[in-house]
């Protein structure tokens, strides 16, 4: 039997009348106009006061018979004083304890604490999070209950993200190049992604791996999203790896309001940020299949080859335009060469507008607090995509270039991407069963233009004998032109982020870390935008031994700006400190 334990500490304060957007009152009610603040720009989660308290054991018991091995996970959670502290600034909660993957045992609701106390809960759950059995060599093993995929190609299916910011001793931009956190190599994070929750099953022969699912997905109280999946992979070693995968995905419940417009009831509201959509939608039907391929174009040159080609197959009902679904594709294609310390790469991705376009609001609605130009995103709010868009979102094309060299006492990471529109997305487009664009809000027919944007990525770590230094360094422009008259559908803007740290082994046992960050926004997504975060962090990570390891972090958080509603008396700046304790066992 193996058994961990967890006990995390979260301490945090805010001043300022940012603490209160002049949104707040109607998002709290359910509007899509969403907040600026209050929330941590680098991971768009609340920064609220208030002190919460987690303890969390997981015991997993495995039972070896003569053929077969019999195994059976629990879990112990408790959960005391601020809720949204605890959801979104400790580690992943148990299922039984976890908003984001629909557990109703917490009272989590959207509320904008300015004091302590606020938001505060005590709570316990036992759970078992699910049992499996397996043949004595591994060869084929079934999982019941709460799980993760052993093999996925993410532009067919990856699983949410999580919406939490698991306790570290150090931060980088969400597009980070790095190779890692300073600490990452003595603290790795409980859980990367939210679970899935039904029936998995593993079979291994020779390079062969054969898996198969059902099941279901994060969702609203009061709907359900459900998913059968299976994937082949032959994995001959040495970077040569072929896989074909396909999904079935179907949800059923209440109809949700959403802000895309092919549902029941489409409105198109003018807002300060431009025309924003919103309608019902239910009964969506997704089907995606895929194929992959990486292997040695020429050995001799250290040059790899990869494609990716995938189709898609929406509908929902009912629709505010029925007839009108249609599919989409995805695709990518790549070379690297590598030598020595570098490495080179060059990619072409296309992911058309009805690719993997199910609405997967998980969570409580508006769970995910962040304005339309709040980070560029491809999904906002509370909705997740079946696919990895980290490198391009829904209605993209483009291209990405890279170029590492890694190792030795001086290591870079550089990266160019480009990316434009393939479909304008207007009010006509937009109300087509399963068209999405990412991130632009529809324009009129008559005025529609296509949006371009760029990022370039910088990573730079220095190893000296004293410590290692690394600068980390994204930056976003984005732009769409607009006609004369229709000047909101203006989006010119640049997002730098940038974080610099210095982390240094203090004894075998120890590593700690300082740095600062800052993550601005300037220019326009139809009304002026400019604002910025100031972020100084600092942390230590003590392994006292191979089963006890304790980390605290400490991090001050600065905003300031103009508010996004001009007419607002109010201001968006406010500050915060947070100390994060965290402890953890393995018997």
């Amino acid at each position: 039997m193996q058994t961990s334990f967890s006990a995390t500490l979260i301490d945090s304060s805010t001043a300022g009348q940012g603490q209160v957007g002049p949104e707040a009152a109607g998002f709290a009610a359910g509007s899509p106009l969403a907040p600026n603040t209050p929330y941590d720009l680098f991971s768009s989660a609340p920064d609220v006061p208030g002190i919460a308290g987690i303890g969390q054991v997981v015991s997993n018991a495995v039972y070896g018979l003569r053929k077969l091995d019999v195994g059976l996970t629990a879990g112990l959670g408790y959960v005391n004083g601020s809720v949204t502290n605890a959801a979104y600034w400790g580690e992943n909660l148990l299922p039984a304890l976890n908003p984001h993957v629909g557990s109703a045992a917490l009272p989590y609701a959207i509320v904008f604490p300015t004091h302590a106390g606020q938001d505060g809960t005590t709570t316990l759950r036992a759970s078992i999070l699910g049992g499996k059995v397996a043949t004595a060599d591994g060869a084929l093993v079934v999982r019941g209950g709460w799980f993760d995929l052993t093999q996925t190609d993410r532009f067919v299916f990856a699983p949410a993200a999580l919406t939490s910011v698991n306790p570290a001793i150090a931060y980088a931009p969400a597009e980070s190049l790095s190779s890692g956190l300073a600490g990452a190599d003595r603290w790795q994070p409980e859980a990367t992604v939210l679970p899935l929750a039904g029936i998995d099953a593993t079979l291994h022969r020779g390079s062969a791996t054969l898996e198969l699912s059902n099941a279901a997905l994060p969702s609203l109280p009061g709907d359900s999203a459900r998913m059968s999946i299976g994937s082949l992979v032959v994995d001959h070693g040495e970077g040569t790896r072929f896989s074909a995968e396909a999904l079935h995905l179907s949800t059923s419940g209440t109809p949700f309001s959403t802000t895309i417009p092919f549902g029941t009831d489409p409105q198109f509201t003018p807002t300060p940020q431009g025309v924003l959509p919103t309608s019902f939608l239910s009964g969506q039907q997704e089907t995606i299949a895929g194929v992959r391929g990486a292997f040695h174009v020429d050995p001799r040159w250290n040059l790899d080859g990869i494609v990716e080609i995938a189709h898609a197959w929406y509908d929902a009902a009912p629709v505010a335009r029925p007839g009108t679904e249609g599919s989409g594709g995805f695709y990518h294609a790549g070379l690297t060469k590598r030598l020595r310390r570098v490495t080179a790469s060059a990619d072409w991705y296309r992911m058309e507008p009805r690719y993997a376009t199910a609405i997967l609001p998980y969570g409580i609605p508006e769970n995910q607090w962040s304005t339309a130009f709040a980070w560029p995103g491809q999904w906002l709010k509370s909705n997740y995509q079946l696919v990895d868009n980290s490198v391009l979102g829904i209605n993209r094309q483009g291209f990405r270039v890279r170029y590492y060299v890694d190792g030795g006492p001086l290591e870079v990471h550089a990266e160019y991407t480009r990316l434009h529109q393939i479909e304008p997305e207007t009010t006509e487009t937009a109300t087509q069963s399963g068209f999405i664009d990412g991130f632009y809000l529809p324009q009129d027919p008559t005025a529609a233009t296509f949006g371009t944007q760029k990022r370039y990525g910088l990573w730079v770590a220095w190893h000296p004998a004293f410590g290692d230094l690394s600068l980390d360094v994204v930056d976003y422009t984005l732009y769409r032109p607009f006609l004369a008259n229709h000047p909101e559908d203006q989006v010119s803007y640049e997002v730098p982020q940038a974080v610099a740290t210095f982390s240094r082994h203090v004894s075998p046992s120890v590593e700690a870390a300082v740095g600062l960050g800052r993550y601005a926004i300037k220019g326009a997504f139809s009304e002026p935008v400019d604002f910025a975060e100031r972020l100084y962090f600092a942390g230590i990570v003590v392994n006292e031994s191979s089963k006890h390891a304790i980390l605290v972090s400490f991090r001050r958080t600065i905003f300031g700006g103009m508010t996004t509603f001009p007419r607002s008396p109010l201001s968006p700046n406010f500050t915060g400190s947070t100390i994060i304790l965290e402890q953890r066992v393995k018997l």
